[in-house]
């Protein structure tokens, strides 16, 4: 009989421990608040990886025409993404010269714009430069097709899609992250060590 109460008993506490509300010692062992600051600085001269969307090339551009590329690593400051990758970025055509009889090569000069977090803009700095293959000069024209190598085109200068490029964020920006939205932060971000 004392077995049976016991092993009743027993099977009773943790029917019994379940509906009881939780003790001090339970809420003692819950993590800390670890809440993420409002405001995180993304500093100058932080490098962002951009990779061009469609191909940009000389015969097909002019000075000042615009160009899409985007994120395509996530930056991160202190464990936290700051950038996703995918986000949007720009870039300008600042030269383009088309390619050219006697196997003159095109040439194309492009700086970055910004990055386009939501309704900010994060200001990047970086240039890109490309040069169409080609022999670029009238005697190797000439050698390879005699009179035919005066009408030998070079090749255009591109930027692939896929390329990738190297831009550097233009200024220090404290950036609010906490909305469903980044906008920039109303304070200073607090100085990292």
């Amino acid at each position: 009989m004392i077995r049976m109460t016991l092993a009743a008993a027993l099977l009773a506490l943790p029917t019994a421990a379940l509906g009881q509300p939780a003790t001090a010692a339970a809420t003692d062992q819950s993590p800390p608040n670890l809440a993420q600051p409002a405001a995180v600085l993304l500093p100058r001269d932080t490098p962002i990886e951009l990779m061009a969307v469609a191909e940009v090339r000389t015969d097909r551009v002019v000075p000042g025409a615009r160009f899409r590329l985007r994120v395509h690593k996530p930056v991160m400051i202190d464990g936290r993404v700051v950038v996703p990758a995918g986000t949007p970025a720009f870039g300008r055509v600042i030269a383009a010269e088309k390619a050219g009889n006697v196997g003159k090569s095109g040439q194309m000069t492009a700086e970055l714009l910004h990055v386009a977090l939501g309704d900010l803009e994060i200001p990047i700095e970086g240039e890109h430069s490309a040069r169409g293959r080609g022999s670029g000069s009238v005697a190797v024209a000439m050698l390879a097709g005699g009179l035919m190598g005066l009408f030998h085109r070079g090749n255009n200068a591109k930027i692939k899609a896929g390329e990738l490029i190297t831009g550097f964020v233009a200024e220090d920006m404290a950036l609010d992250l906490t909305g469903p939205t980044p906008r920039r932060a109303a304070a200073p971000a607090p100085e990292r060590p």
